[in-house]
């Protein structure tokens, strides 16, 4: 049986307890790790103007670390983006980094989920949209030569800017995103509830398929 490694290519632990849950079943042979699981250590800065752009950058850059250590590899990144309508889309592709800090330093969840508050003050708009993008990038060893592919799949769901923070589960704009389809918060729901239902989960589902696919095609 064909062994395949796949590697979830971030660092954000919040982002591998939703997404590792979710590749658990790809099926047989197929082992999935995180950078920490491999104890690698690299720090890959978003400087893409898309999502898609974002994510390709992450798998890229661990494909080319982890190639020469691995015969059968695929890697998988997500960039995750919340468009406001009322803020024109904003924060979208900078949503990790949406708040104003100082130099050198990143934003906490909190500092994000704040200015978002602050920028929302005295709107009635609240309507919002999740939207996750996942890129896919492997070399699978073939009965003649090897078989290397990239993909990249999408996710979303509608939602709305709460006027406070509500529930204490979940990370990032969790407490403020009112998920329509569930009548609640992200940040009130567990794992498994939120893994139904999120813009993540759904890009996730999209990438097994597309796995499977290339996996079934491949001989």
């Amino acid at each position: 049986m064909k062994q395949i490694t796949v590697v979830l290519a971030t660092n954000n632990r919040d982002k591998v307890k939703e997404i590792k849950p979710l590749l658990e079943d790809i099926g047989p042979g197929i082992h999935v790790f995180s950078l920490n699981d491999l104890q690698v250590d690299i720090e890959i800065e978003e400087t893409e103007e898309t999502l898609e752009g974002n994510a390709k950058l992450k798998t890229d850059a661990v494909f080319a670390l982890l190639s020469d250590r691995f015969d059968n590899l695929v890697t998988l990144a997500d960039d995750t983006g919340l468009d406001v309508v009322a803020l024109g889309g904003a924060p979208g592709v900078y949503s990790a980094r949406y708040a104003p800090v100082p130099e050198g330093t990143s934003p906490t969840y909190d500092y994000n989920v704040n200015h978002l508050l602050r920028e929302m003050k005295g709107i009635d708009d609240r309507q919002a949209c999740f939207r996750t993008v996942i890129a896919l990038k492997g070399r699978l060893e073939g009965s003649s030569e090897p078989h290397t592919f990239e993909s990249t799949v999408e996710g979303s769901v509608e939602g709305e800017i709460t006027r406070e923070k509500t529930g204490g589960n979940g990370f990032g704009y969790d407490p403020v995103f009112w998920v329509n389809s569930a009548r609640s918060t992200f940040a009130q729901m567990s794992i498994e509830e939120k893994n139904r239902v999120s813009h993540r989960s759904r890009a996730v589902r999209k990438a097994v398929e597309k796995l499977r696919s290339i996996l079934t095609a491949t001989p």
